[in-house]
């Protein structure tokens, strides 16, 4: 079933807030590509539930969420809406995948595009206090030209866009991970052109793996 909604459900402001988490040790980082903004949202799942009475919408599988560049994958969508027109929505993985961002950033440099893409067992978004939450296995990576540059890993990844304040929580492990790539000097050449990575958690998004 394809439903098209015109919801603000993925909100390229709340994405490139959540990714500015890069940018506090990344001043090179851009924002999500502005123009997201303006471009509607479409929901494509195998499976729809409607709960006009909670204003509650289930997507499940093979669920996929696309407005402009941005790109939001799992096995599972809750969506609802309050009586304020606040957006709220939780996306799961499925048992052997990772719920999934991926977004475009704004160019801040000629022949060089920026990408960024989130996996988590489960993502939320809450429109109300701006914050965007990622839970077990989260990671959030950003690329220049197909190149990762950034990367930052921990059991739960909380932005909350009106204080601008970032929160990594450590897994069983009991540590968090940052590896950011050393900066060009000024005047140095952009990163070469690389093929495409792959889809985002391709790899470490198998839970068996991760295990």
């Amino acid at each position: 079933m394809t439903v098209d909604t015109r919801r603000m459900l993925a909100s390229g402001r709340s994405f490139r807030m959540l990714l500015a988490l890069a940018a506090c040790l990344a001043p090179v980082l851009a924002g999500a590509e502005k123009a997201d903004r303006e471009k509607e949202t479409l929901i494509v799942g195998d499976h729809q539930t409607v709960d006009d009475l909670k204003q509650i919408s289930i997507f499940t599988g093979h669920v996929i969420l696309t407005k402009g560049t941005i790109r939001v994958t799992g096995d599972r969508m809750d969506y609802r809406e309050d009586p304020d027109g606040y957006q709220y929505a939780v996306v799961t993985g499925s048992s052997d995948s990772l719920a999934t961002f991926h977004e475009r950033g704004d160019p801040t440099k000629p022949g060089v595009e920026q990408t960024f893409d989130g996996v988590a067992e489960r993502i939320e978004y809450d429109n109300r206090n701006d914050t965007v939450k990622l839970f077990t296995h989260a990671v959030v990576r950003r690329y220049e030209n197909g190149v990762l540059r950034d990367e930052f890993t921990g059991d739960q990844i909380t932005y909350d866009a009106r204080t601008s304040h970032y929160d990594l929580q450590a897994g069983s492990n009991g540590r968090v991970t940052a590896r950011i790539a050393p900066r060009a000097t000024e005047g140095a050449s952009a990163p070469a052109p690389a093929p495409a990575p792959s889809a985002p958690g391709a790899g470490e998004a198998s839970r068996g793996s991760s295990k």
